[in-house]
């Protein structure tokens, strides 16, 4: 496996990894407002569970890149709707409502949630980076036909007629 395949495939499993922090922090905040109870945790994983469809997508074309070319468009829409949302979410301002919980303190080192969802963008960038350079690997080189065989006429779809 060559880099850029090793490279698509970490970003996709970053992308099972983010979708279950993402989760983890809308039900940190959720649950504490109040009248907020256990039923939100299915909402949240029925909503969002369509951002799975990008890991699992990049995990294909990175293992069978021949056979799932086809679905680089794809993951590239779905990385920048995921971009997309999270600018959206600064330029609302509904960032600013979490952005100064604490969600993890260890010594005198506290995360909040605000650095937290930075580094999660900084890491979708580069995952965005990694769909958007990518290329189709080249297409397998036909072997060459034998000495003497004999040339076939090109015909196309359309010429489809009864030749008997």
């Amino acid at each position: 496996m060559n880099a850029r395949r090793a490279l698509l495939l970490a970003g996709s499993l970053w992308e099972i990894v983010r979708f279950f922090l993402l989760m983890s922090l809308l039900v940190f905040v959720l649950r504490a407002l109040n009248g907020v109870g256990g039923w939100v945790l299915p909402w949240l994983l029925l909503g969002g569970s369509g951002n799975l469809l990008v890991a699992v997508g990049g995990i294909m074309l990175s293992l069978f890149p021949e056979r799932n070319g086809g679905l680089i468009s794809l993951l590239r829409v779905g990385k920048i709707l995921a971009v997309f949302s999270f600018i959206l979410l600064v330029l609302s301002g509904a960032m600013r409502t979490a952005a100064g919980i604490q969600v993890f303190a260890a010594g005198g080192i506290a995360l909040s949630q605000g650095v937290l969802l930075l580094a999660l963008f900084a890491l979708d960038l580069l995952f965005l980076a990694v769909l958007l350079a990518w290329r189709p690997p080249e297409a397998a080189k036909e072997a060459p036909a034998p000495e003497g065989a004999a040339e076939l006429a090109d015909y196309t779809e359309s010429e489809a007629r009864n030749f008997h």
